[in-house]
């Protein structure tokens, strides 16, 4: 098939959040074409679309200019799209026009679309056979925020709020076939989304996880280590870092006074960085290699307020193999299709958690062994080519559709 993928982030780096296209191009790659579409963004460089250069036909970037604002200035941004207005000049419209001008002049299959922001391009894609990664329920992330963020923030959220559930219904209205990363983000979405329609086809295709990468080294846990990872600028992540700092190993160290906090992971906000300065705590901001702060774990803590879609950081932990507590939301997006829970402890309230963290940390402290059971469930369930297999057959399926002639019905 010739493929045209279009997405609201460039993904590469693997550290740049959309690591999720990167390995289904790869996968897609090895039997068809793709031609890549995608907005980039401030860190953006020629250099990250080379990377992308042997998976694909071609690679062309649309820049974006957006950059932290006022709250103001970003409310009345969203006010905006949110009333249809979409700049001339803006990315996602050039974008769809440059989308619009490749399927004039060349034989497109099907469109892989992905992404809230590029939802504009979709106005210059009429007639194309599509496919729409949803990838996580946005719109359930939003609403879970609401209970936790500041009183001055939730003009905004609901602002995000209200222009995310427009996005979700236009990209299920239009598509031929959705795709969610879990089963937990399509049993959330698809209900509403339909409204009484007829339900679209829907197929789940979890994220994946390198297990040549995500391996561990020593076959020794860590000791007193509690390790949390993940980009500490997104707001799930950030309530949890905080979370853990000012809640949770206050009740951890009363049972063990040597526990200490590794919040490892870029951009850690202002606040965080300030309760990063609190005794037993650590907070690295951006590190080239994640995997040794795993190795000198004892436990991962990964207590979640509020988010969507799978919590790679959570997969990554446990393919290293290091026994992992987390809330009922992080765990529940790990749930498979066909029933399977992920095998971590699971608590949602502070004391709970902190008893499950120190349960572990004492275990380890003994000398315990990395845990096997961890990795084989992300072996088993969570793999790119299994990701690539079911991602394809949904692409030629509609492809194979748009094909037929009016009038035949398909066997």
């Amino acid at each position: 098939m010739r493929i045209l993928y279009v997405t609201n982030g460039f993904p590469y780096p693997l550290t740049s959040g959309y690591l999720r296209h990167y390995f289904l191009i790869r996968e897609l790659a090895r039997w068809h074409g793709v031609t890549l579409l995608s907005i980039g963004g401030a860190d953006f460089v020629p250099e990250h679309a080379q990377a992308l250069a042997s998976l694909t036909d071609r690679v062309l970037t649309f820049e974006s200019a957006n950059g932290s604002r006022s709250l103001g200035r970003k409310a009345k941004a969203r006010l905006r799209r949110l009333l249809g207005g979409v700049r001339a000049d803006s990315p996602a419209r050039r974008l769809g026009e440059a989308a619009a001008a490749l399927a004039r002049d060349e034989d497109f299959d099907v469109v892989l679309f992905s992404g809230k922001r590029t939802y504009p391009a979709l106005a210059f894609l009429h007639g194309l056979p599509l496919v729409v990664d949803m990838c996580d329920a946005t719109s359930a992330r939003i609403r879970g925020s609401f209970r936790v963020a500041p009183l001055a923030r939730l003009p905004l959220l609901a602002l995000d709020y209200l222009e995310v559930r427009r996005v979700e219904r236009g990209l299920a209205a239009r598509a031929d076939h959705l795709v969610f990363v879990s089963c937990r983000d399509r049993d959330t979405l698809l209900p509403d989304l339909v409204r009484g329609r007829a339900e679209p086809r829907a197929t789940v295709v979890p994220n994946g996880v390198d297990l040549d990468y995500w391996r561990r080294a020593s076959q020794e846990l860590g000791r007193d280590h509690v390790v949390f990872t993940g980009a500490m600028d997104y707001p799930p992540n950030e309530d949890a870092a905080l979370r853990l700092i000012e809640t949770i190993m206050p009740l951890v160290r009363r049972s063990v006074p040597a526990a200490h906090l590794l919040v490892v992971g870029r951009d850690p906000t202002r606040r965080l960085v300030e309760a990063g300065k609190a005794r037993g705590v650590t907070v690295t901001g951006f590190v080239d290699d994640v995997r040794p702060y795993l190795e000198r774990a004892a436990v991962f803590a990964a207590p979640l307020r509020f988010g969507a879609g799978i919590q790679n950081k959570v997969l990554e932990a446990m393919a290293m193999e290091v026994p992992t507590v987390a809330s009922s939301l992080a765990a529940d997006g790990l749930r498979t299709d066909d029933g399977r829970t992920p095998p971590i402890a699971v608590a949602d309230d502070p004391r709970p958690f902190a008893e499950l963290v120190v349960e572990r940390l004492l275990v380890a402290a003994e000398g315990s062994t990395p845990d096997e059971e961890a990795r084989r469930f992300v072996s088993e369930c969570f793999s790119w080519s299994a990701a690539g297999e079911l991602l394809e057959e949904a692409l030629r399926s509609v492809a194979a559709e748009a094909r037929r002639p009016a009038g035949v019905v398909k066997a």
